[in-house]
């Protein structure tokens, strides 16, 4: 009979690279379809929007706090301090649309690659390594992003050149 501790099995190191790099891609994927619209000058949902795609001015306490800590860090909002810089300079502007659409996209493709990749040499491994679970979640959260930012990619840049029988 064997007593002591129980040999602990390491997580196989795509697993965590796949699933912190579907994290990122999730992240820089909910930023650019919820967000960066605010801070993009001259983007199409922005203009599409008018008025409404300004600023609100905060409501409910909390987001009357989460604007006084910009203020008191920033100076200011924070969405109006990117949209001025977008405004001033087209690095800015093309520099926040490559993080915002094109980076989740490919961050996300390679985060669903790499995780089955990991699921593949786990299973591999005949008990040396787990990380199943983080490489399906690497998968489904890539994936995700990946739609999520092709979509917007779709929207924003492909859209516009589509014959008018389509719009």
């Amino acid at each position: 009979m064997v007593t002591g501790l129980a040999r602990r099995v390491p997580v196989h190191w795509m697993s965590w690279t796949g699933f912190i790099t579907a994290i990122l891609a999730g992240v820089l994927a909910l930023y650019g379809s919820m967000q960066s619209e605010k801070h993009i000058a001259n983007s199409p949902l922005r203009q599409a929007r008018g008025a409404s795609g300004l600023p609100a001015q905060p409501g409910p306490w909390h987001e009357r706090a989460m604007v006084k800590g910009e203020t008191s860090i920033f100076g200011e909002q924070l969405d109006n301090k990117l949209l001025a810089l977008t405004e001033r300079s087209k690095i800015a502007n093309y520099s926040l649309q490559i993080f915002a659409y094109f980076l989740p996209f490919v961050l996300g493709l390679i985060a669903a690659l790499t995780g089955g990749a990991a699921m593949k040499a786990v299973e591999r491994s005949n008990g040396r390594y787990i990380g199943n679970a983080l490489g399906v979640f690497a998968i489904m959260i890539g994936g995700l992003a990946t739609v999520v930012a092709g979509c917007m990619i779709l929207s924003i840049y492909i859209w516009p050149w589509m014959p008018s029988l389509y719009t």
